[in-house]
């Protein structure tokens, strides 16, 4: 895998990227636009008001035996690192295999369609974290050190979503 460098702490390790992992199985898909993905998570609203530093009202509904329910995805600026990660590994191995990212889980092939426009607008975004990912509510939850780590590898995946 060829995000693996970077899958696995700080990217793709926690209950938001396993929530996101779920949402991309539960889809029943294997040829799916990154339109629809930021869609469906309401990323398309939050990266219209410009600001993913303080959260937002991001999720989907998943069916359970008990009716619908929402999944609420804390982190935003954490599940739009995870999301571009996911996307770069499409773009470089034309898929990603969900079992890679989540060994719970059973293979699946996942194919992201990915238009440049969109690819950089998750550039812009992982961009503008990468710059100052101190005054994100993340850092509330993260020490500083793994912080700025975090927005070197941000900074890498943004280099190469061209």
């Amino acid at each position: 895998m060829y995000i693996s460098k970077w899958w696995g702490d700080l990217i793709g390790g926690s209950d938001d990227s396993l929530a996101l992992i779920d949402y991309l199985e539960r889809l029943d898909l294997t040829d799916v636009t990154l339109n629809q993905i930021l869609k469906d998570l309401g990323f398309d609203v939050l990266l219209s008001e410009g600001d993913l530093k303080n959260g937002g009202n991001i999720g989907f509904d998943r069916r359970s035996a008990n009716g619908m329910f929402r999944v609420e995805l804390d982190i935003a600026c954490g599940v739009l690192i995870d999301l571009s990660a996911i996307v770069l590994e499409c773009l470089k191995s034309g898929y990603v295999d969900l079992h890679d990212l989540d060994e719970a889980r059973q293979p699946c092939k996942l194919y992201i369609d990915a238009s440049e426009e969109k690819r950089n607008l998750l550039r812009d975004e992982l961009n503008k974290f990468s710059r100052n990912p101190l005054s994100y509510d993340l850092a509330e939850l993260v020490p500083t050190d793994d912080m700025r780590e975090l927005a070197e590898k941000a900074k890498m995946i943004a280099d190469e979503l061209l």
